[in-house]
C-alpha cells in the first residue's frame, strides 16, 4: 500500500493583554464572591510578553489622549461622569493605528464613538477576510498568523458595564504608604464595592478601571503596581493641589500571580506623605485571545483484511474531504485481531500496527483518520 505525506499548519490565535500601572490593598478577604457558576481557584492565563505590554500601553495611552481632548463637549453636553469610562470601554477595543489618527483630529465625543466603532468594524471585516484566505492555503505560519490573532498587536479587550469594586471609604479606611494587596478573584463586595462587580475566572492578567482619590490628607501620589513590585509610579497625582482634593485617572492595571493563592493580585500606596481614600471602577478587562477552534471530520474508511498470523503494520491509504488535512490516524476492529499500536500524530508516516493470533482465519479491520482546518 503506498501512503502520501501531508501537512497542516494551524494558526493558534494568541491574544494579548497589556498595561502598566498597579495597585496595593490588605490581605483580610472573605469568602469569594461569586455570580452565576462557580470560579476556578487557580490562575493559569496568559502573560504578557514585552510586545504586548508595549502595544497595550500605547493603546492606553491614546484613550486617554482622546478622552481628554473630547472633554470639554463632554462638559459641554452635561454628561454624567460615566461617559469616560464608556468611551474609554470603547477606545480600548480599537486598533492602535487608528487611535493614533483620532488623538490628533478629534475634539467631539460623538466623532470619537463614531470613527472608534468603524475601526472597529473594519479590523473584524479585514480579520474575518484574512482568515477565510488563510483557511484556503495554509502553508506557512505567516499566511494565517495575522488573520486569526497576532502575538504583538491583537489586543482581546472585554468591555463591562462600569461597575464598583474598591471604595475604601466603606471597607478598609484611607490607604498610606504600606501597600495594600488586592486580589482580583474576590467581587467588589470584599473591597466595599458591588458584589456584582465579578472578574471571571481567577481574576484577569490585566484590567481596564478608572481610579478616584479623595479626602487625601497632604499632598502627594497613588501608586498601583503588579503584586509583589517595589517600583514607585504615580497613577494620581496631587501634590499641585495639595490636601482635601479629588482627582480620577482612568488606565490600565497590569497584575501578577500571587503564588500562595494562584489568584492575580496587585498593589496601591500612597507616595508623599499622608492617606487618601481609593475608589476604583472596573470597566474591561484584557485577556488573550481563545484559540481559534478547528472544524474536524473523519477521512474515508479504509477496511483491510489482516491475513492470519499477520503481525505487522500496515500504511493507511485513505483520503481526507477537500481542504482537510490529516492530523491523527486510528484504528478499530470487532474480533480478535489485535491492534498493536497506531501512527497518531506522525502524519507523515500514517500506520496501524495489527496482530492476528488466528492460525486459520483473515479478519477485517478499520482503518482512518482525523481530519482538520482552520474554519
Amino acid at each position: 500500500m503506498k501512503f502520501r505525506r501531508s501537512q497542516l499548519v494551524l494558526a493558534l490565535a494568541a491574544g494579548l493583554c497589556l498595561s502598566a500601572g498597579a495597585l496595593a490593598q490588605n490581605t483580610t478577604a472573605s469568602a469569594p464572591v461569586t455570580s452565576g457558576s462557580a470560579r476556578p481557584a487557580s490562575a493559569s492565563k496568559y502573560k504578557l510578553n514585552a510586545a504586548q505590554l508595549a502595544e497595550a500601553q500605547a493603546r492606553v495611552q491614546l484613550a486617554n489622549t482622546i478622552a481628554q481632548n473630547v472633554a470639554a463637549d463632554a462638559k459641554a453636553k452635561s454628561l454624567g461622569d460615566d461617559w469616560r469610562t464608556n468611551l474609554l470601554g470603547t477606545l480600548y477595543n480599537t486598533p492602535s493605528s487608528a487611535l493614533s489618527g483620532m488623538s490628533t483630529s478629534i475634539s467631539t465625543l460623538d466623532q470619537a464613538l463614531s470613527q472608534a466603532n468603524a475601526a472597529q468594524q473594519q479590523a473584524a471585516a479585514a480579520k474575518v477576510s484574512a482568515s477565510t484566505s488563510a483557511a484556503g492555503h495554509a502553508s506557512s505560519a505567516e499566511d494565517t498568523t495575522e488573520a486569526l490573532g497576532s502575538s504583538s498587536y491583537d489586543l482581546v479587550f472585554t468591555p463591562m458595564t462600569p461597575c464598583r469594586w474598591i471604595d475604601t471609604r466603606v471597607t478598609g479606611g484611607a490607604i498610606g504608604s504600606t501597600a495594600r494587596v488586592y486580589d482580583t478573584y474576590y467581587g467588589g463586595g470584599t473591597y466595599g464595592g458591588s458584589s456584582s462587580c465579578v472578574l471571571p475566572g481567577a481574576g484577569e492578567p490585566a484590567i481596564a478601571v478608572n481610579v478616584t482619590i479623595a479626602s487625601p490628607t497632604a499632598a502627594g501620589f497613588l501608586t498601583v503596581r503588579s503584586y509583589g513590585s517595589t517600583g514607585i509610579t504615580s497613577w494620581v497625582n496631587w501634590y499641585q493641589f495639595g490636601a482635601n482634593v479629588q482627582a480620577a485617572n482612568a488606565g490600565v492595571i497590569s497584575t501578577a500571580v500571587n503564588s500562595s493563592t494562584s489568584h492575580y493580585d496587585f498593589e496601591v500606596l500612597t507616595g508623599g506623605g499622608g492617606t487618601a481614600q481609593v475608589i476604583l471602577d472596573y470597566f474591561g478587562y484584557f485577556s488573550a485571545a481563545p484559540a481559534t477552534a478547528l472544524n474536524c471530520t473523519t477521512g474515508t474508511q479504509q477496511n483491510y483484511s489482516v491475513a492470519a498470523n499477520f503481525s505487522g503494520y500496515h500504511f493507511i491509504d485513505t483520503t481526507c474531504p477537500s481542504g482537510y488535512t490529516a492530523v491523527a490516524t486510528f484504528c478499530w476492529n470487532e474480533n480478535n485481531a489485535n491492534i498493536v499500536s497506531n501512527g497518531s500524530g506522525l502524519i507523515a508516516f500514517p500506520w496501524c500496527g495489527w496482530r492476528n493470533l488466528s492460525t486459520t482465519t483473515a479478519y477485517e479491520v478499520h482503518e482512518n483518520v482525523s481530519c482538520c482546518q482552520v474554519p
